[in-house]
């Protein structure tokens, strides 16, 4: 089994770097509300918000190729 180390290979992280910090930054969210009280509703708050914002601009912009 050959790796090409050309300009074509991408690393892991560079492919599912963003997703798995997407799912990372919603289940912090999700636990985050129903875990904690006080300052962790607005950590659920703001990482929810993210997702939300990631979602609204791929939406509204889609990535051209």
């Amino acid at each position: 089994m050959s790796h090409s180390t050309g300009k074509g290979s991408r690393g892991f992280l560079f492919v599912w770097g963003v997703p798995i910090l997407l799912g990372a930054l919603s289940i912090f969210g999700l636990l985050a509300a129903l875990l904690g009280t006080g300052a962790w509703h607005w950590a659920s708050w703001t990482a929810l918000s993210i997702l939300l914002v990631v979602i609204v601009r791929y939406w509204v912009f889609p990535l051209r190729h």
